[in-house]
């Protein structure tokens, strides 16, 4: 019995070891992204990634700084890169019901055609579409979801001078889920509420 006990006491520190040594690389791995590392950031994510192999945050996370890196991006190479890192990670079909996974396809999707709206928004603006709609037929209320498909739709009707009012009225629904969003996982997705507020001030 007291051999049993000592062996569960082991287990306990084990799995406490690894979750806090899992949130302390992921807080770094926050920090150098905050900084602007976006290099030393993707790479630490990838090691947390392979080490935690049924978590998919870590390379959520990952694929998210390569995507927001390539639309601040100048140099048309770099940008591409990240574009093309990044859609690596997100092609892993076990996600494919994951409504944050196909949220950030949309986005990295997004990121790809503006770097040549001209010749690539005819094939891709369905695919970015169709990935939000997929998206929120998982989860009706995922106010990332919710935002990205109206600011989608908002800047093509910008392009055509077309009225969007309906977007936002969606961008007020977005901004109300999130009001209402209750993160229970540890770094799961919680990120948009300020993009919401600040797209609401420029509708009319």
């Amino acid at each position: 019995m007291k051999s049993i006990a000592i062996i569960i006491v082991c287990l306990i520190s084990s799995t406490a070891f690894a979750q806090s040594n899992y949130e302390k690389n992921m807080g770094q791995a926050m920090s150098l992204w905050k900084t602007g590392d976006i290099q030393k950031a993707s790479a630490l994510l990838e090691r947390i990634s392979q080490a935690e192999k049924d978590n998919w945050i870590p390379a959520y996370y990952q694929a998210m700084i390569l995507t927001t890196a390539a639309f601040r991006e100048k140099d048309k190479e770099a940008q591409a890169k990240y574009i093309q890192s990044a859609e690596v990670i997100l092609n892993n079909g076990a996600q494919e019901n994951n409504s944050e996974w196909l949220v950030l396809k949309a986005m990295n999707t997004t990121a790809l055609m503006v770097t040549d709206p001209m010749t690539k928004a005819k094939d891709l603006s369905p695919v970015i579409i169709g990935l939000y709609k997929k998206a929120l037929a998982i989860t009706p209320n995922n106010p990332r979801a919710v935002l990205g498909l109206a600011e989608f739709q908002m800047n093509a009707k910008k392009y055509f001078n077309k009225d969007s009012s309906k977007e936002c009225e969606d961008v007020k629904k977005a901004l109300s889920l999130f009001n209402e969003e209750k993160v229970t996982v540890l770094f799961a997705p919680s990120w948009g509420k300020d993009r919401a507020e600040q797209l609401l001030k420029t509708c009319k």
